[in-house]
C-alpha cells in the first residue's frame, strides 16, 4: 500500500503537536521526523523515554504514522573512526525509530568523497551489515538513500547492494521519476521514496507514473515530501498537494 507523508523540513518552525494536527486535517498519512536539523519539533536520539512515549501516542491518537526517521549518517569515509561515529549515531536513531514506531531510518553513503569506489562500497556495506543486524530485533530497517550524493543511480547502488550480507537492509529512492534500470536494481530492497519541489506544481503528474510503477511490486511504504526551504511551506500549497498526490495514488 502506498501512503503519503512529508518530512518535517516542510514545517520546520512548528512544534510536533501542530504538525500532527495539520497533517491529519489535510489528509497526509504520516510525518517523517528529520533529526539533528534544528527543527522546532526537537525530537532526536537524545529525547527522553517520556518524550518518545508522548510523541508516539500523539501520532496514534490522530491515526497517523511516523514512517521514517531521517538522519545525516554517512558510511563511506575512509577514516574508520569517522565510520564508527556514524555507526554509533545510526544505532541511536534506530533505537529512536523503534520507540516511535517508525519502520525505517534514512542514512547515506556520503563520506565526503567525490565518487563511490569499490573500496568505499566495501566500507558502506560493512556498516550496513553491522547496523542492520543490530536493528533486526528492533523491527527497524536502515536504508541507503539512492539518487543522491555518491549513489547517483543504479550502478552505484548495485555496487553497494551486492556487497551487503544482512537481510535487514533497504533502500530509498530520492526522486519522483525512476528509469527501468534503476527500478529493477532497487525493487527487491525499496522501502521509501523522497520527492521534491517539482511535485508541488499543479501541472506535475510524476507521482501518478511513479505510483503505477510501485504498484507492480509488493510495496508497503511511503512517498514523502522532502522540500528544504529553511522555513514553513505555504499551508495552502501543502493542502492542495496532499489532495492531488493522493488522487494520483488512487488512480494508479
Amino acid at each position: 500500500m502506498i501512503k503519503l507523508g512529508f518530512m518535517t523540513f516542510v514545517l520546520p518552525e512548528w512544534e510536533i503537536e501542530k504538525i500532527v494536527k495539520f497533517a491529519k486535517k489535510v489528509g497526509y498519512d504520516g510525518v517523517e521526523i528529520r533529526v539533528d536539523a534544528g527543527h522546532k519539533h526537537e525530537i532526536s536520539s537524545q529525547s527522553s523515554a517520556d518524550t518518545r512515549e508522548y510523541v508516539k501516542k500523539l501520532f496514534a491518537d490522530e491515526g497517523l504514522e511516523i514512517p521514517c526517521v531521517a538522519t545525516s549518517v554517512q558510511f563511506a569515509s575512509a577514516d574508520p573512526a569517522i565510520r564508527q561515529e556514524n555507526i554509533v549515531t545510526a544505532k541511536a536513531n534506530l533505537n529512536l525509530a523503534a520507540d516511535l514506531g517508525a519502520k525505517v531510518v534514512r542514512t547515506f553513503a556520503g563520506g565526503g568523497i567525490p565518487k563511490l569506489t569499490d573500496e568505499a562500497a566495501e566500507y558502506v556495506a560493512a556498516c550496513y551489515d553491522e547496523v542492520g543486524d543490530y536493528a533486526k530485533s528492533l523491527g527497524v530497517c536502515p536504508m541507503l538513500e539512492c539518487g543522491h550524493d555518491i549513489i547517483k543511480g543504479a550502478d552505484e547502488a548495485d555496487n553497494v547492494i551486492k556487497r551487503v550480507k544482512t537481510s535487514n537492509f533497504g533502500v530509498l529512492w530520492n526522486h519522483s521519476t525512476m528509469d527501468d534500470k534503476t527500478f529493477n536494481t532497487l525493487k527487491p530492497r525499496l522501502r521509501h521514496f523522497h520527492v521534491h519541489e517539482e511535485v508541488l506544481s499543479p501541472d506535475n503528474d510524476n507521482i501518478l507514473h511513479l505510483a503505477k510503477l510501485i504498484k507492480t511490486i509488493d510495496y508497503d511504504g511511503y512517498i514523502s515530501l522532502e522540500i528544504i526551504k529553511g522555513h514553513n511551506l505555504p499551508l495552502d500549497v501543502l493542502t492542495e498537494t496532499a489532495s492531488r498526490l493522493k488522487g494520483f495514488i488512487a488512480r494508479a
